[in-house]
């Protein structure tokens, strides 16, 4: 029995969409996005030496390294209205999955663009884990959608951000028992996505982001693992291969892979994080954040 896409999201909080962008309109984006990098920073992509030559302050970890001030070549990418037909495709994809119009993109788009690091073997990582937006008691949808937009085709081995599918339904378990009202002061600091959903923010109950991997550690060994250093072949075995379940939530680590042209949606209370780039090639991603409807 095949499980429809809105209720595969709604128990994995990841979503792959396949095909989604015209290859041709990719291949645009993409021409147009490394012309801005090159002036901006002289790199080349198809010239190594000259990834991090002319760039200041690259930031990142041995794990992978990104660029600063890569905000105004997307914006000028958004003004210029290079992105409006990707836009417009995602648009289509959404209304067909979760029904017409339920989501709106919001302006920004973001650069996930990293460069490979010095690490030599790809790992399920173990540290940086977090989640985006905060859990709210008695509301099963999130604030946001997060959508990834794969400008070439992306391994795990090129740093793929890694999910934990069914992390967001562990935190909102745990909102039940340690959730707390009186934040308005954090409903107010995501009011791009939630303005208008509540009369009244001292009211709602919620469990912040900084508050759940705590106690997903102290209540499931699975986590405590998941923090913990191991073999390549042990790890991708234990959490992407096998995952796990708990009170009856199916959770494993996803890696956000796919081809050109492919979205992926997930849930920003998911716990995620950012994984090694151990390729020789960049990871060209994009992401569009998508604001829920009344």
């Amino acid at each position: 029995m095949t499980v429809p896409k809105h209720e595969d999201f709604q128990n994995k909080g990841v979503l792959k969409l396949s095909n989604v962008i015209d290859v041709e309109k990719v291949a645009d984006v993409q021409t147009h996005f490394w012309q801005e990098v090159n002036r901006k920073f002289g790199i080349n992509i198809d010239d190594p030496s000259t990834w991090f030559s002319n760039a200041s302050n690259p930031v990142g970890d041995a794990r992978a390294k990104r660029l600063n001030g890569m905000g105004s070549i997307m914006r000028e990418l958004k003004d210029s209205g290079q992105l409006d037909e990707i836009e417009s495709e995602i648009q289509s994809s959404l209304d067909q999955v979760f029904g017409t119009h339920t989501w709106r993109p919001l302006d920004l788009w973001y650069s996930l663009l990293s460069f490979p690091g010095s690490e030599s073997v790809w790992n399920v990582p173990h540290k940086s884990w977090h989640s985006d937006e905060p859990s709210v008691v008695g509301d099963a949808k999130p604030w946001s959608l997060f959508v990834f937009v794969f400008l070439d085709d992306v391994s795990a081995d090129m740093g793929a951000t890694t999910v934990i599918s069914g992390s967001h339904r562990r935190a909102e378990r745990l909102a039940k028992t340690l959730g707390t009202s009186n934040n308005e002061a954090l409903i107010n600091a995501f009011e791009s996505v939630n303005s208008g959903l509540f009369k009244n923010p001292n009211d709602v109950t919620l469990l912040p982001m900084d508050q759940v991997l705590d106690p997903l550690v102290q209540e499931d060994p699975w986590f405590q693992e998941l923090l913990q250093e191991g073999s390549p072949d042990q790890r991708i075995q234990r959490f992407i291969k096998e995952g796990s379940s708990l009170h009856g939530i199916e959770q494993k680590a996803v890696t956000l892979t796919g081809a050109a042209g492919d979205i992926i949606v997930f849930d920003p209370r998911c716990l995620h994080t950012f994984s090694a780039n151990v390729s020789n090639l960049p990871r060209q991603v994009l992401r569009l954040d998508f604001r829920r409807q009344l």
